[in-house]
Protein backbone atom coordinates (compact mmCIF):
# COMPACT_ATOMS: atom_id res chain seq x y z
CA UNK A 1 0.00 0.00 0.00
CA UNK A 2 2.85 2.36 0.93
CA UNK A 3 4.66 1.69 -2.37
CA UNK A 4 1.48 2.42 -4.32
CA UNK A 5 1.12 5.75 -2.53
CA UNK A 6 4.78 6.61 -3.16
CA UNK A 7 4.46 5.83 -6.88
CA UNK A 8 1.77 8.53 -7.12
CA UNK A 9 4.01 11.21 -5.58
CA UNK A 10 4.92 13.98 -8.04
CA UNK A 11 4.29 17.65 -8.74
CA UNK A 12 3.47 19.67 -11.81
CA UNK A 13 6.51 21.44 -13.27
CA UNK A 14 4.64 24.65 -14.06
CA UNK A 15 1.98 24.34 -11.38
CA UNK A 16 0.11 27.63 -10.79
CA UNK A 17 1.94 29.25 -13.73
CA UNK A 18 -0.41 30.63 -16.45
CA UNK A 19 0.26 29.54 -20.06
CA UNK A 20 1.16 33.12 -21.01
CA UNK A 21 3.84 33.16 -18.29
CA UNK A 22 5.21 29.81 -19.48
CA UNK A 23 5.55 31.20 -23.02
CA UNK A 24 7.24 34.35 -21.71
CA UNK A 25 9.53 32.14 -19.60
CA UNK A 26 10.81 30.24 -22.64
CA UNK A 27 11.18 33.42 -24.71
CA UNK A 28 13.32 34.96 -21.96
CA UNK A 29 15.28 31.74 -21.56
CA UNK A 30 16.18 31.81 -25.26
CA UNK A 31 17.08 35.52 -25.05
CA UNK A 32 19.32 34.84 -22.04
CA UNK A 33 21.01 31.98 -23.89
CA UNK A 34 21.61 34.18 -26.95
CA UNK A 35 23.25 36.88 -24.81
CA UNK A 36 25.37 34.16 -23.18
CA UNK A 37 26.48 32.78 -26.58
CA UNK A 38 27.23 36.27 -27.89
CA UNK A 39 29.36 37.02 -24.84
CA UNK A 40 31.33 33.78 -25.17
CA UNK A 41 31.82 34.46 -28.88
CA UNK A 42 33.33 37.87 -28.01
CA UNK A 43 35.84 36.22 -25.70
CA UNK A 44 36.50 33.49 -28.29
CA UNK A 45 37.58 36.20 -30.76
CA UNK A 46 40.10 37.42 -28.18
CA UNK A 47 41.56 33.94 -27.69
CA UNK A 48 41.91 33.46 -31.44
CA UNK A 49 44.63 36.12 -31.50
CA UNK A 50 47.00 33.45 -30.22
CA UNK A 51 48.79 30.66 -32.02
CA UNK A 52 46.43 27.82 -33.01
CA UNK A 53 46.07 24.84 -30.69
CA UNK A 54 45.67 21.36 -32.17
CA UNK A 55 42.20 20.82 -30.69
CA UNK A 56 41.28 18.12 -33.21
CA UNK A 57 44.43 16.13 -32.40
CA UNK A 58 43.76 16.47 -28.66
CA UNK A 59 40.14 15.32 -28.92
CA UNK A 60 40.61 12.64 -31.57
CA UNK A 61 44.10 11.46 -30.64
CA UNK A 62 44.87 8.19 -28.90
CA UNK A 63 43.41 7.65 -25.43
CA UNK A 64 46.86 7.57 -23.80
CA UNK A 65 47.21 11.28 -24.55
CA UNK A 66 43.60 12.05 -23.70
CA UNK A 67 43.57 10.17 -20.38
CA UNK A 68 45.69 12.60 -18.29
CA UNK A 69 43.57 15.53 -19.49
CA UNK A 70 40.33 13.79 -18.54
CA UNK A 71 41.87 12.71 -15.23
CA UNK A 72 42.86 16.26 -14.34
CA UNK A 73 39.42 17.54 -15.32
CA UNK A 74 37.75 14.98 -13.05
CA UNK A 75 40.15 15.32 -10.10
CA UNK A 76 40.76 19.06 -10.10
CA UNK A 77 37.46 20.14 -11.65
CA UNK A 78 34.71 17.88 -10.36
CA UNK A 79 36.81 16.65 -7.42
CA UNK A 80 37.84 20.20 -6.46
CA UNK A 81 41.37 18.99 -5.65
CA UNK A 82 42.97 22.28 -6.61
CA UNK A 83 40.90 24.42 -4.23
CA UNK A 84 41.37 22.27 -1.13
CA UNK A 85 43.59 23.21 1.78
CA UNK A 86 42.78 26.94 1.97
CA UNK A 87 40.47 26.91 4.97
CA UNK A 88 37.31 28.97 4.69
CA UNK A 89 37.79 29.73 0.99
CA UNK A 90 38.06 26.02 0.19
CA UNK A 91 34.92 25.08 2.11
CA UNK A 92 32.99 27.97 0.58
CA UNK A 93 34.03 26.99 -2.95
CA UNK A 94 33.30 23.29 -2.46
CA UNK A 95 29.85 23.92 -0.97
CA UNK A 96 28.97 26.48 -3.63
CA UNK A 97 30.24 24.22 -6.43
CA UNK A 98 28.47 21.09 -5.14
CA UNK A 99 25.24 22.99 -4.56
CA UNK A 100 25.32 24.71 -7.94
CA UNK A 101 26.08 21.51 -9.85
CA UNK A 102 23.26 19.60 -8.15
CA UNK A 103 20.74 22.42 -8.59
CA UNK A 104 21.72 22.82 -12.25
CA UNK A 105 21.46 19.06 -12.81
CA UNK A 106 18.14 18.92 -10.96
CA UNK A 107 16.66 21.78 -12.99
CA UNK A 108 17.86 20.18 -16.22
CA UNK A 109 16.32 16.81 -15.30
CA UNK A 110 13.04 18.52 -14.38
CA UNK A 111 12.91 20.20 -17.80
CA UNK A 112 13.78 16.93 -19.55
CA UNK A 113 10.92 15.23 -17.68
CA UNK A 114 8.55 18.07 -18.59
CA UNK A 115 9.39 17.94 -22.31
CA UNK A 116 9.44 14.12 -22.39
CA UNK A 117 6.01 14.05 -20.76
CA UNK A 118 4.71 16.23 -23.59
CA UNK A 119 5.77 13.53 -26.06
CA UNK A 120 4.33 10.62 -24.09
CA UNK A 121 3.05 10.17 -20.54
CA UNK A 122 5.06 6.94 -20.41
CA UNK A 123 8.27 8.97 -20.61
CA UNK A 124 7.37 10.91 -17.46
CA UNK A 125 9.84 9.86 -14.72
CA UNK A 126 9.53 12.60 -12.10
CA UNK A 127 7.45 10.59 -9.64
CA UNK A 128 7.68 7.87 -6.98
CA UNK A 129 10.90 7.24 -5.08
CA UNK A 130 12.85 9.16 -7.71
CA UNK A 131 10.74 12.22 -6.86
CA UNK A 132 11.26 11.73 -3.11
CA UNK A 133 15.06 11.40 -3.45
CA UNK A 134 15.19 14.25 -5.96
CA UNK A 135 13.31 16.68 -3.71
CA UNK A 136 15.32 15.75 -0.62
CA UNK A 137 18.69 15.95 -2.40
CA UNK A 138 17.97 19.35 -3.94
CA UNK A 139 16.81 20.73 -0.60
CA UNK A 140 20.07 19.58 1.00
CA UNK A 141 22.37 20.84 -1.74
CA UNK A 142 20.42 24.09 -1.95
CA UNK A 143 21.37 24.73 1.67
CA UNK A 144 25.03 23.97 0.91
CA UNK A 145 24.85 26.43 -1.97
CA UNK A 146 23.46 29.22 0.21
CA UNK A 147 25.98 28.54 3.00
CA UNK A 148 28.86 28.59 0.48
CA UNK A 149 27.69 31.89 -1.02
CA UNK A 150 27.23 33.39 2.45
CA UNK A 151 30.80 32.42 3.37
CA UNK A 152 32.08 34.06 0.20
CA UNK A 153 30.15 37.24 1.03
CA UNK A 154 31.56 37.28 4.56
CA UNK A 155 35.09 36.71 3.22
CA UNK A 156 34.72 39.50 0.67
CA UNK A 157 33.51 41.88 3.40
CA UNK A 158 36.84 41.30 5.14
CA UNK A 159 38.59 42.36 1.88
CA UNK A 160 41.74 40.20 2.04
CA UNK A 161 44.52 41.86 0.04
CA UNK A 162 45.22 38.70 -1.96
CA UNK A 163 41.74 38.69 -3.52
CA UNK A 164 40.79 40.92 -6.45
CA UNK A 165 37.80 43.22 -5.87
CA UNK A 166 35.26 44.39 -8.45
CA UNK A 167 31.72 45.72 -8.15
CA UNK A 168 30.51 42.87 -10.37
CA UNK A 169 31.70 40.38 -7.73
CA UNK A 170 29.05 41.69 -5.32
CA UNK A 171 26.44 41.57 -8.07
CA UNK A 172 27.24 37.94 -8.87
CA UNK A 173 27.24 36.83 -5.23
CA UNK A 174 24.04 38.76 -4.49
CA UNK A 175 22.39 37.19 -7.53
CA UNK A 176 23.49 33.73 -6.42
CA UNK A 177 22.12 34.28 -2.93
CA UNK A 178 18.86 35.64 -4.34
CA UNK A 179 18.46 32.62 -6.62
CA UNK A 180 18.98 30.23 -3.71
CA UNK A 181 16.64 32.02 -1.30
CA UNK A 182 13.82 32.64 -3.80
CA UNK A 183 14.06 29.00 -4.89
CA UNK A 184 13.14 27.93 -1.37
CA UNK A 185 10.41 30.56 -1.17
CA UNK A 186 8.88 29.25 -4.40
CA UNK A 187 8.93 25.76 -2.93
CA UNK A 188 7.42 26.83 0.40
CA UNK A 189 4.62 28.84 -1.22
CA UNK A 190 3.88 25.97 -3.60
CA UNK A 191 3.44 23.67 -0.62
CA UNK A 192 1.03 26.15 1.02
CA UNK A 193 -1.47 26.08 -1.85
CA UNK A 194 -0.77 22.50 -3.02
CA UNK A 195 -1.16 21.12 0.55
CA UNK A 196 0.82 17.85 0.22
CA UNK A 197 0.88 15.58 3.26
CA UNK A 198 3.17 13.00 4.81
CA UNK A 199 6.15 11.98 2.70
CA UNK A 200 5.05 14.28 -0.14
CA UNK A 201 5.46 17.19 2.28
CA UNK A 202 8.57 16.24 4.24
CA UNK A 203 10.65 15.02 1.30
CA UNK A 204 11.19 18.79 0.88
CA UNK A 205 12.14 19.63 4.49
CA UNK A 206 13.23 23.25 3.94
CA UNK A 207 10.13 23.99 1.88
CA UNK A 208 7.97 22.28 4.50
CA UNK A 209 9.38 24.49 7.27
CA UNK A 210 8.82 27.62 5.18
CA UNK A 211 5.28 26.44 4.41
CA UNK A 212 4.61 26.28 8.15
CA UNK A 213 5.82 29.88 8.44
CA UNK A 214 3.58 30.95 5.54
CA UNK A 215 0.74 28.78 6.83
CA UNK A 216 -1.53 31.71 7.67
CA UNK A 217 -1.95 32.62 4.01
CA UNK A 218 -5.13 31.87 2.13
CA UNK A 219 -4.87 29.77 -1.01
CA UNK A 220 -5.48 32.80 -3.24
CA UNK A 221 -2.78 34.83 -1.48
CA UNK A 222 -0.26 31.98 -1.55
CA UNK A 223 -0.89 31.38 -5.26
CA UNK A 224 -0.40 35.06 -6.06
CA UNK A 225 2.77 35.23 -3.95
CA UNK A 226 4.03 31.99 -5.49
CA UNK A 227 3.68 33.37 -9.03
CA UNK A 228 5.39 36.65 -8.10
CA UNK A 229 8.34 34.96 -6.39
CA UNK A 230 8.58 32.40 -9.22
CA UNK A 231 9.06 35.27 -11.66
CA UNK A 232 11.65 36.91 -9.40
CA UNK A 233 13.54 33.62 -9.24
CA UNK A 234 13.32 33.07 -13.00
CA UNK A 235 14.48 36.59 -13.88
CA UNK A 236 17.49 36.25 -11.58
CA UNK A 237 18.40 32.92 -13.21
CA UNK A 238 18.15 34.49 -16.68
CA UNK A 239 20.25 37.43 -15.52
CA UNK A 240 22.84 35.05 -14.11
CA UNK A 241 23.27 33.14 -17.38
CA UNK A 242 23.37 36.35 -19.43
CA UNK A 243 26.12 37.90 -17.28
CA UNK A 244 28.43 34.84 -17.21
CA UNK A 245 30.66 35.90 -20.16
CA UNK A 246 30.98 39.48 -18.89
CA UNK A 247 32.13 38.76 -15.33
CA UNK A 248 34.38 36.40 -13.40
CA UNK A 249 31.58 33.85 -13.78
CA UNK A 250 33.16 33.04 -17.16
CA UNK A 251 35.43 30.89 -14.98
CA UNK A 252 32.61 28.31 -15.09
CA UNK A 253 33.60 27.71 -18.72
CA UNK A 254 37.23 28.72 -18.95
CA UNK A 255 38.26 26.92 -15.75
CA UNK A 256 37.33 23.40 -16.93
CA UNK A 257 38.46 24.20 -20.49
CA UNK A 258 41.84 25.37 -19.22
CA UNK A 259 42.25 22.23 -17.12
CA UNK A 260 41.52 20.05 -20.13
CA UNK A 261 43.53 21.81 -22.84
CA UNK A 262 46.58 22.91 -20.84
CA UNK A 263 49.76 20.86 -21.01
CA UNK A 264 49.35 17.71 -18.85
CA UNK A 265 52.89 18.11 -17.47
CA UNK A 266 52.40 21.25 -15.40
CA UNK A 267 55.36 23.06 -13.87
CA UNK A 268 57.68 22.48 -16.84
CA UNK A 269 59.09 25.07 -19.21
CA UNK A 270 58.56 24.29 -22.88
CA UNK A 271 61.89 23.86 -24.72
CA UNK A 272 62.72 26.40 -27.43
CA UNK A 273 62.61 24.87 -30.90
CA UNK A 274 65.50 26.11 -33.06
CA UNK A 275 63.54 25.10 -36.15
CA UNK A 276 60.62 27.32 -35.09
CA UNK A 277 62.99 30.20 -34.34
CA UNK A 278 64.60 29.90 -37.77
CA UNK A 279 61.20 29.75 -39.45
CA UNK A 280 59.48 32.59 -37.58
CA UNK A 281 62.35 34.68 -36.28
CA UNK A 282 60.60 34.76 -32.88
CA UNK A 283 62.31 33.78 -29.63
CA UNK A 284 60.02 33.58 -26.62
CA UNK A 285 57.11 36.02 -26.35
CA UNK A 286 57.26 39.66 -27.38
CA UNK A 287 53.59 40.23 -28.26
CA UNK A 288 50.23 38.73 -27.32
CA UNK A 289 49.99 36.80 -30.61
CA UNK A 290 53.07 34.77 -29.62
CA UNK A 291 51.04 33.06 -26.87
CA UNK A 292 48.84 30.17 -27.98
CA UNK A 293 45.05 30.15 -27.82
CA UNK A 294 44.98 27.95 -24.72
CA UNK A 295 47.27 30.37 -22.89
CA UNK A 296 45.00 33.28 -23.78
CA UNK A 297 41.98 31.28 -22.62
CA UNK A 298 43.78 30.65 -19.32
CA UNK A 299 43.92 34.42 -18.74
CA UNK A 300 40.11 34.43 -18.62
CA UNK A 301 40.17 31.45 -16.24
CA UNK A 302 41.89 33.55 -13.55
CA UNK A 303 39.62 34.46 -10.62
CA UNK A 304 42.20 36.69 -8.89
CA UNK A 305 41.98 34.43 -5.85
CA UNK A 306 45.61 35.15 -4.92
CA UNK A 307 46.66 31.51 -4.64
CA UNK A 308 49.54 32.09 -7.09
CA UNK A 309 50.82 34.98 -4.96
CA UNK A 310 50.73 32.81 -1.85
CA UNK A 311 52.91 30.20 -3.62
CA UNK A 312 55.36 32.65 -5.23
CA UNK A 313 58.63 33.06 -3.24
CA UNK A 314 59.55 36.18 -5.23
CA UNK A 315 56.31 37.89 -4.20
CA UNK A 316 56.73 36.71 -0.59
CA UNK A 317 60.24 38.20 -0.45
CA UNK A 318 59.00 41.60 -1.61
CA UNK A 319 60.33 41.49 -5.16
CA UNK A 320 58.38 43.34 -7.88
CA UNK A 321 56.58 40.24 -9.13
CA UNK A 322 52.92 39.42 -8.65
CA UNK A 323 51.86 36.43 -10.77
CA UNK A 324 48.25 37.56 -10.40
CA UNK A 325 49.08 41.05 -11.68
CA UNK A 326 51.02 39.59 -14.62
CA UNK A 327 47.99 37.51 -15.64
CA UNK A 328 45.63 40.48 -15.32
CA UNK A 329 48.01 42.77 -17.23
CA UNK A 330 48.26 40.23 -20.05
CA UNK A 331 44.47 39.92 -20.08
CA UNK A 332 44.20 43.69 -20.43
CA UNK A 333 46.74 43.63 -23.28
CA UNK A 334 44.76 40.87 -25.01
CA UNK A 335 41.67 43.10 -24.97
CA UNK A 336 43.58 46.20 -26.13
CA UNK A 337 45.22 44.47 -29.10
CA UNK A 338 41.90 42.92 -30.15
CA UNK A 339 40.49 46.45 -30.43
CA UNK A 340 43.37 47.60 -32.62
CA UNK A 341 45.46 49.14 -29.86
CA UNK A 342 49.25 48.99 -29.83
CA UNK A 343 50.89 48.56 -26.43
CA UNK A 344 54.29 46.94 -25.95
CA UNK A 345 54.26 43.73 -23.94
CA UNK A 346 57.79 44.30 -22.60
CA UNK A 347 58.30 47.56 -20.78
CA UNK A 348 54.75 48.92 -20.97
CA UNK A 349 52.62 45.94 -19.94
CA UNK A 350 55.21 43.86 -18.07
CA UNK A 351 58.13 45.76 -16.57
CA UNK A 352 61.69 44.45 -16.97
CA UNK A 353 62.17 44.21 -13.20
CA UNK A 354 59.04 42.04 -12.99
CA UNK A 355 60.40 39.61 -15.59
CA UNK A 356 63.83 39.39 -13.95
CA UNK A 357 62.31 38.83 -10.50
CA UNK A 358 60.98 35.46 -11.70
CA UNK A 359 63.37 32.55 -11.14
CA UNK A 360 61.27 29.98 -13.04
CA UNK A 361 60.96 27.92 -9.85
CA UNK A 362 57.60 26.45 -10.98
CA UNK A 363 56.04 27.06 -7.57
Amino acid sequence: MMDEQVIQLTRETFGNIPPSSVIAFYVMAVASLLVFCWGVWRRWKLWRQGRPVAIREILLGNFARLKPRLGRLLKEGLGQKRVRGRGLASWAHIMMFAGFMMLFLGTTLLEVDHLAGKVSEKLHFHHGWYYVIYEGALDLFGLLFIIGISLFLWRRMRRPSSVGHRASDWTALGLFLGIGVTGYFVEGLRIVWDRPEGLALWCSPVGAVLAKIFGGMSEATSRSAHLSVWWMHSLMVFGFFAMIPFTRLLHFITGPANLFFSTPSLGQLAPISIEDVEETGVVGVSEIAHLDQQQLLSLDACMECGRCEEACPAFASGKPLSPKAVVQDLKGLMEVTANGGSVALHGDTIKAETVWACTSCNA
